[in-house]
């Protein structure tokens, strides 16, 4: 697999697991519905059940990674899947009811009743087994992975001690535990056992690791730089690791002229007026209480920087109390006594950003991108931070890579981090990962624990 998409290579235990309940789910309600009513249904319905009971389940957090087995996490998954269950069937019923009532009400049509009676049954007895052999799967599956992240490789840093230490803070940072071990300098390659390493992690630019790489590739291991390491496995590139610039824009592509950008647009205008319709009465609500907190504004705005540099206005959820900055922009900090109470609710969930929704309609913004950053502030982080204006190749997003990994920023190391994702973003910009990203964007707004701020 190419490291141009490593993102997918790392999830290769979440595709799996979601390929498993898709599959579980077609099969088990087609060949249900085949043996109980003598024909087939219809695939859009068998596809749809499929594609809601994985959504579900991402969200829920059923296809992580489980590090620890014990009787906890066993009970916590089982719970889990007790839940998309009751909520599969819930929906169902809505539908089939929905549906029979507007079939009694057109034709008066009576018998539609047992049929679809019978199809409810049908459907709770189905996604019972589904529920019971997708636990058992995932089960298996956190098994399996657990022996596997036990294993004794490690990777082999080449370079010197503090380029080993900085390499080691950047996982810190992902909270991820990889098996790094520093070379010894007066430790000869040819010493070291090839079937404990898995790969080598090159630190230093420089004629002198020539020998080294020639003689580990040799071997037939992988050999990579720490730049492309962090790329492969931390899905980021941390601006000090950048030697060049062609380094980040090796793989930009024309992006003005891109099919990707296109379909891009298209899906940012779609989704963006269903999900304006879909939380107008959310919407409606944050309004009300936003009002009746402190009778103040229910909206904000503020000039950010847009795609190329240019100036855009967007409108937010008022989140703090009014008149918040009126001492001059200044970062947003933990247990800052400006939010508001409901500010507090609605800015871990991310609700203050619906009102941008009609900028994405509007061409300013997209779904997802990099965040637009306010001008005054953005001076001086390019001055103190290199390539960060290479985020506004892009147009910013509501939602973004950074956001998704990354908590609430406050200050200018936090920035530095939050680049590392934008600039891994833009280098592997794709359909795919757009919806990954609103995936994660979606869980973190069902269980606001990603907009924590860092300790």
């Amino acid at each position: 697999m190419k490291l141009s998409i490593p993102w997918i290579v790392s999830r290769r235990r979440v595709l799996f697991a979601i390929s498993i309940d898709m599959l579980l789910n077609i099969y088990f309600y087609s060949v249900g519905y085949l043996d109980k009513f003598r024909t087939t249904p219809n695939p859009i319905v068998a596809f749809s059940i499929g594609i809601f009971w994985v959504i579900s389940s991402y969200i829920l957090g059923r296809y992580m990674v489980c590090r620890n087995i014990n009787i906890f996490e066993i009970i916590k998954n089982l719970i889990k899947s007790t839940l998309i269950f009751v909520l599969c069937n819930l929906i169902f019923l809505f539908i089939n009811f929905s549906n029979q009532f507007i079939i009694f009400i057109i034709n008066n049509e009576y018998s539609i009743f047992q049929f679809q009676r019978e199809e409810t049954l049908l459907f709770l007895r189905l996604t019972f087994i589904i529920s019971i052999i997708s636990w058992l799967v995932q089960y298996l599956l956190s098994i399996i992975t657990n022996k596997i992240y036990h294993n004794k490789k490690y990777w082999l840093f080449c370079g010197t001690k503090d380029g080993f230490i900085s390499l080691k803070k950047e996982v810190d940072i992902n909270n991820k535990k990889f098996n790094l071990k520093l070379k010894d300098l007066d430790q000869n390659e040819k010493n070291l056992d090839i079937n404990e390493l898995e790969g080598i992690i090159i630190g230093d630019n420089d004629n002198n690791n020539l020998d080294q790489i020639f003689f580990f590739k040799s071997k037939g291991l992988t050999v990579i730089n720490s730049l492309k390491w962090c790329e492969l496995m931390l899905h980021r590139m941390p601006p000090y690791l950048i030697i060049n610039k062609y380094q980040i824009i090796e793989n930009f592509n024309l992006l003005d002229n891109s099919y990707k950008i296109r379909i891009k647009r298209i899906g940012d205008i779609f989704i963006s007026l269903l999900l304006i319709l879909l939380t107008l009465p959310i919407s409606f609500l944050i309004s009300i209480f936003i009002y009746f907190e402190d009778r103040g504004p229910i909206l904000y705005s503020q000039v950010r920087t847009g795609y190329k540099g240019e100036k855009i206005r967007i409108y937010k959820f008022r989140s703090m109390i009014n008149n918040a900055e009126k001492f001059g922009a200044q970062w947003s900090k933990k247990e800052d006594e400006r939010i508001t109470k409901v500010g507090k609710i609605i800015r871990s969930t991310r609700l203050d950003e619906l009102p941008q929704l009609f900028s994405v309609i509007q061409g300013k913004m997209s779904l997802i991108g990099p965040r637009p950053e306010r001008p005054e502030i953005e001076s001086k982080l390019l001055q103190t931070i290199p390539y960060y204006k290479y985020r506004n190749i892009l147009k910013p997003g509501i939602s973004g890579w950074a956001q998704v990994n990354y908590p609430y920023g406050s200050c200018i190391e936090d920035t530095k981090n939050k680049l590392s994702y934008d600039i891994y973003y833009i280098n592997h910009i794709s359909l795919f990962l757009d919806m990954l990203i609103l995936f994660k964007t979606m869980k973190t707004v069902f269980t606001a624990k990603l907009n924590r701020q860092i300790k």
